[in-house]
């Protein structure tokens, strides 16, 4: 199995069995619900996305599913000559698939509401602080997110800052870590941005930006996907002006 806890073909693979796959989602929805009661967004979000478009998909390819399992030869279309058959009942593989995306949907979109609002709550418990004089187009530069006294110091680039809305924003920014810095009164923002600056470890121009978090949020699964979301929103609004 993927990274995923639910595999993307898991509603026709590998057998049609309506109790199993009844379980299986069960499962899947009681450990994402659990992973969102941690304040861990992600992969999960991206993965609840990816599993709706794959069952809306599926039952848009669903007539032709039904035209593979064609019914008896009636005879040939005198226009294209194409065989012509009677068109059956949906077999019971189809009535199965029809039944796991009639159940599934329901549950998997409560779910992408539950942690979109979740998402929504805990990037407002974010704030950004733009450090110091920026370039023109800060798309490489440095990310200081810091939670409690800890700023953990990571470079960043944006190959592509894209106007239009993305599903996962987050993704078009790549970033590194660097080092980690322990605040004071004589190490601040500014502090560190000399210091990585004068490194000559990172762009001509760097851009800094600090991202401090007021909870305690999960930094791989939920802080840092935030941080560049709010990150992508700040340089689209000051960048791409027109886009807003």
């Amino acid at each position: 199995m993927s990274r995923m806890d639910l595999p993307l073909d898991w509603a026709f693979r590998p057998a049609l069995d309506l109790e199993l796959k009844r379980y299986l989602l069960l499962a899947y929805l009681q450990n994402v619900q659990r992973r969102f009661k941690e304040h861990k967004l992600y992969p999960h979000l991206t993965d609840l996305r990816a599993h709706l478009e794959t069952l809306m998909d599926l039952r848009r390819r669903k007539e032709e599913l039904a035209e593979g399992l064609a019914g008896d030869l009636l005879g040939f279309d005198p226009r294209t000559g194409n065989a012509v058959h009677d068109r059956p009942v949906d077999g019971e593989h189809l009535a199965v698939i029809d039944a796991v995306i009639d159940f599934a949907m329901p549950g998997l979109r409560r779910a992408l509401t539950e942690g979109s609002d979740l998402r929504q709550d805990l990037a407002g418990r974010i704030r950004l602080l733009p450090v110091g004089v920026q370039p023109l187009k800060p798309v490489e530069g440095w990310l200081l997110l810091r939670q409690g006294r800890e700023a953990r110091v990571y470079a960043y680039t944006i190959p592509i800052l894209r106007p239009a809305p993305v599903t996962s924003a987050h993704q078009e920014i790549t970033t590194r870590y660097i080092t980690s810095y322990t605040l004071g009164i004589t190490c601040t923002y500014e502090h560190i941005r000399g210091q990585l600056n004068a490194s000559g470890a990172g762009p001509a121009v760097p851009a800094t930006f600090a991202l401090e978090a007021e909870a305690d949020l999960p930094r791989i699964e939920t802080f840092m996907p935030l941080a560049k979301e709010l990150l992508r929103l700040h340089l689209v609004a000051t960048m791409l002006p027109s886009a807003r």
